[in-house]
């Protein structure tokens, strides 16, 4: 009698070993948090993990997750790159914040969104995440204290100096480079915002008319921001990641709630105005065309 309890009992032991071996070996369904590691440190460049008070040397091979703060003073860059291989570069006098990180590894699912408080930032997005933007299962978004940039397949440069922001798309052979901006001043009171797609060869200033890219904002080199207040600041307002998903999902068009998009008074959000994400790569290749034979260059600054 005791001989068989012995037994029942060391099969259900090993049964539920069995269980807890399977559990941990079947991949999730759904995107998890993840992290985005440190390959390039250049200069003088920090990290404020989430919660913490005090700013850290930032070396490579560093992890950096949802909520860290990363910055890079005169002379400095950094490079992040993310577990899709995009990559994300941070100019000198800039301060990035990670708002969101998640990946399906199973899906190839993305959802990145991070915020650009001042400076300016290069994004590289992975050309196998590009089949992902039609099927609607990959987000990539950068915001402004001004503005959205919801990329789609493309090399975005972002810089902000916290009052105005400017949206540039670099060039690539072959690809359909574009990118959604979303302008978020003025939008008070209900008003509705359209989006602007902004192709390969332009760039924009604040979401407006896409003008001829200026191959001088192409480069790390940022003394527009140099000494800002906002990189030693104790804190920055960046906009709740859901609110930003809802505004630069394609498919929505009701109103968003009010909300605070940067630091003073906050502003109400009105109707959007879908953006033309989804639409055939053809017709955004030949949409861009006609638009860059139709660009101005920016007057000099």
């Amino acid at each position: 009698m005791k001989r068989r309890q012995g037994d029942l009992a060391i099969r259900s032991a090993v049964l539920t070993l069995a269980l807890l071996v399977l559990c941990a070996s079947r991949p999730a369904s759904a995107q998890q948090s993840s992290s985005a590691e440190l390959t390039r440190v250049i200069g003088r460049v920090e990290v404020l993990r989430k919660g913490q008070p005090q700013w850290v040397s930032a070396v490579i091979g560093g992890k950096l997750v949802e909520g860290d703060d990363i910055r890079a003073f005169s002379g400095a860059s950094a490079e992040l790159t993310l577990p899709d291989t995009s990559t994300i570069v941070i100019a000198e006098n800039s301060r990035l914040l990670l708002s969101k990180l998640e990946f399906d590894q199973k899906n190839q699912g993305r959802t990145v969104l991070v915020h650009l408080a001042v400076g300016k930032v290069k994004a590289a997005i992975a050309q196998a995440a590009i089949t992902l933007v039609r099927a609607r299962q990959s987000n990539f978004a950068i915001t402004t204290p001004t503005a959205v940039a919801a990329a789609r397949g493309t090399v975005v440069w972002v810089f902000t100096d916290g009052t105005n922001s400017v949206v540039a798309v670099e060039p690539q052979a072959g690809i359909p480079s574009r990118v959604d901006c979303l302008p978020l001043r003025g939008a008070q009171g209900g008003q509705a915002m359209k989006v602007l797609t902004i192709f390969a060869g332009s760039m924009s200033t604040d979401c407006g008319t896409p003008v001829q890219l200026q191959p001088q904002f192409l480069t790390f080199t940022n003394k527009a921001t140099e000494n800002s207040a906002t990189i030693n600041a104790s804190n920055i307002v960046a906009p709740a990641p859901a609110l930003v998903l809802q505004l630069i999902d394609p498919s929505n068009t009701a109103p968003v709630a009010p909300t605070s998009f940067v630091t003073g008074q906050p502003l109400s959000i009105g109707p959007v105005i879908p953006s033309t994400v989804g639409q055939d790569i053809q017709n955004n290749q030949e949409q861009g065309a006609s638009q860059q034979g139709n660009v101005q260059p920016l007057s000099p600054q």
